[in-house]
């Protein structure tokens, strides 16, 4: 990793090729974004903006001449590389990750506002776009067997929550490039930093008083807006509880296997896992766990 951030660094040139080739293949889109978010950390916002136009351009000329259309090398340039360009911005003079993740909240939060009051029931376009996409591939796999009524539920049960799970899915995806954004401006320029950056993130009372609101009017109303609005919010917040057990795990000098231990039960239990860690941050607006651990050596 020190290698491609050092390659990044470079020049100009070579930070646009690491964004357009990563930003191609589908399981590297997250070290494209990384690599937009460290050369505006470490320079400035002008060099991150000229080295989005130059990725912009080349990735545009090339899925011109691939498929004649430049869309999607915009989509990308527009959904994720000025995103966490802001994103980095806003870190690189705040130097604060809490402050960047509220705000990253809230914009996908107002974003995904508009967006649900211009498809208007959020349920109806739901299911619409799960039959397009999800409904063909799950009977041609057969992941739930080949019972349509089963197909069925399973849509029923996920259609009000189709634009939540995307929206989340964009936002996790770019919390993580600006992670990993910062950890290689560590590894480069100051080792160690965002090790104790990432152990000591707080995102404070009136963030997690915020989440409990929107939590509360999704259990009440059962409104697929707000439903949707907390798979954001806990998003954010399982962020924040994944910091807590590495600073605990680091200041009670613990083995690193209840790490391993962790990520295995995200990778198998997600959804109870991510809920779990949710509520560990919020309620550690008020207990503040780290501080409760004696260090030992």
């Amino acid at each position: 990793m020190r290698a491609l951030a050092s390659f990044i660094m470079r020049s100009r040139s070579q930070s646009a090729l690491v964004v357009v080739l990563a930003a191609l293949l589908p399981l590297l889109n997250v070290i494209s974004g990384a690599a937009v978010a460290l050369i505006t950390l470490r320079q400035g916002p002008r060099e991150g903006m000229l080295v989005i136009v130059l990725s912009a351009g080349a990735a545009g000329t090339l899925f011109l001449l691939l498929s004649g259309s430049v869309v999607p090398a915009m989509g990308t340039a527009g959904m994720v590389w000025l995103p966490l360009w802001l994103l980095a911005l806003v870190l690189r003079y705040s130097v604060s990750l809490a402050r960047t993740l509220q705000l990253a909240l809230l914009l996908a939060g107002v974003a995904l506002v508009g967006y649900a009051a211009s498809v208007g029931d959020l349920t109806v376009w739901g299911h619409t776009l799960l039959e397009q996409v999800l409904k063909p591939i799950l009977q041609q796999t057969g992941m739930l067997g080949d019972g349509d009524a089963i197909i069925g539920q399973t849509l029923d049960f996920l259609a009000p929550l189709t634009l939540g799970l995307l929206f989340a899915n964009g936002l996790l995806a770019l919390l993580f490039s600006l992670l990993l954004g910062r950890w290689w401006q560590s590894l480069l320029y100051n080792p160690g930093g965002f090790r104790a950056e990432f152990h000591d993130l707080r995102l404070g009372q009136p963030t997690a008083l915020s989440a409990l609101a929107v939590f509360g009017l999704a259990l009440l109303t059962a409104l697929p807006l707000f439903v949707n609005l907390a798979l954001l919010v806990m998003v954010v917040f399982a962020l924040q509880g994944i910091a807590i057990a590495h600073g605990v795990v680091d200041k009670a000098a613990l083995a690193r296997t209840w790490l391993v231990g962790l990520y295995l039960l995200l990778l198998f239990a997600l959804p109870e896992m991510l809920m779990l860690l949710c509520l560990l941050a919020m309620s550690d607006a008020w207990f503040d766990y780290r501080m409760r651990i004696k260090p030992r050596a």
